[in-house]
């Protein structure tokens, strides 16, 4: 991948990956390998490919070529973007922000949204998780109020961390927004 073209996002705009057909899977690649190596990245300080990591590691049993272009495009960009940095700032915000959302169905094999959110702190991200919601929502409304419910957790998580650190009294901000379409 030294001579690849770099990406500008992790994964393609609007693409859907479904299970590949019988015959077509498991295609003679480390795609296990590359899934689990883009994790620990995405766990330790990459947020921006938490989603697509995430999204992608659904196929660690049953992959095909579509699946492992999609993971190398990962590998593009992060080659694109190997300069940005986590640059946290004394600006006095010593309390973290939470910013969570939801889509709903999204999901075309088994039409489970996916909850993301992150914590910021001092200008930079301290907390993120992108994952698969456990049930099926049955509307938007519901995507939105698991994803607030998992956000939530990690909020209890991080003010009870700090409290051991400092003198808690403001309370943790969960900002979310939620589209509701008319018919």
């Amino acid at each position: 991948m030294n001579d690849a073209l770099t990406a500008t996002t992790p994964l393609e705009p609007g693409l859907k990956l479904l299970t590949p057909e019988t015959g077509d899977e498991n295609i003679e690649v480390p795609y296990q390998e590359l899934i689990g190596s883009l994790m620990y990245i995405a766990i330790g300080t990459r947020l921006d490919i938490s989603h697509t990591v995430s999204y992608l590691s659904q196929f660690n049993a049953h992959y095909g070529e579509v699946h492992w272009k999609a993971a190398k495009r990962v590998l593009r960009y992060l080659k694109g973007t190997k300069d940005l940095q986590l640059r946290y700032k004394r600006n006095g915000q010593t309390f973290p922000t939470g910013y969570v959302d939801a889509d709903y169905g999204n999901n075309l094999v088994d039409r489970r949204s996916f909850t993301g959110f992150v914590y910021m702190m001092s200008g930079a991200p301290i907390s993120w998780e992108a994952r698969k919601q456990r049930t099926v929502a049955l509307s938007t409304t519901e995507a939105e109020y698991m994803a607030l419910a998992e956000a939530c957790k990690e909020a209890i998580y991080l003010k009870t961390l700090i409290s051991e650190i400092f003198a808690v009294t403001h309370p943790i901000v969960i900002h979310t927004v939620v589209i509701i379409k008319a018919p």
